[in-house]
């Protein structure tokens, strides 16, 4: 059956693989909503009668013949008997218990009041402790991490501004050298208090 859908999904539409699952959700639902509405019919050709609009008429009696192999019959009774013994249907959606078990705690404060440390406690509520403390782990990892990389960039940017002041430090000190050295060439009184490195 769902070699057939897959083919039906290929033949009849251009979607991306991506989305095949998707799309097979959405046929698997129609065909269940069809044969809901087709076990009224006790035979055969009444059920071949009422071939839906969008559904070619090969593949309607393919699947009118599928709905009535006695495996497929037993499993729909067996599904019956299933579905008539459940006491509290599934009615949340596709959000998951854990989720809406966690919004709901949060519900419990105003929003103003829910700091992290609460989300934490919630969140352990929810989840468990050894779930937190693996997120807990992983968040204090990174926090560590990112407060690295922004130490060692300053680190870095301070050694460049150090080795920027010392090369200018020794230009400075070498140009002045080389003035006084001209400065006494050509006559001029040199203060060798000035220079601040010593020479005459």
């Amino acid at each position: 059956m769902e070699a057939n859908k897959r083919k039906c999904t290929k033949d009849n539409t251009d979607v991306p693989y991506t989305y095949r699952s998707h799309c097979l959700k959405v046929v698997g639902n129609r065909w269940g909503d069809w044969k809901c509405r087709l076990t009224k019919y006790e035979t055969n050709e009444e059920r071949l009668a009422i071939t839906a609009a969008q559904v070619p008429t090969d593949q309607w009696k393919i699947l009118v013949k599928y709905w009535g192999l006695p495996d497929v019959k037993g499993c729909s009774k067996a599904n019956k008997v299933n579905c008539a013994l459940r006491s509290a249907p599934h009615r949340i959606g596709r959000t998951s218990f854990a989720k809406n078990q966690f919004n709901q705690y949060l519900e419990e404060r105003e929003e103003h009041k829910q700091d992290e440390d609460y989300r934490e406690e919630v969140s352990t509520k929810v989840m468990g402790l050894m779930d937190m403390d693996i997120v807990s782990d992983i968040k204090e990892n990174s926090i560590r991490e990112e407060l690295e990389r922004q130490y060692q960039s300053q680190i870095d940017d301070l050694s460049l501004i150090m080795n920027l002041n010392l090369e200018i430090s020794f230009k400075y000190e070498d140009l002045s050298s080389q003035i006084h050295l001209m400065k006494a060439h050509v006559g001029f009184q040199v203060n060798p208090i000035e220079s601040g490195s010593g020479h005459v």
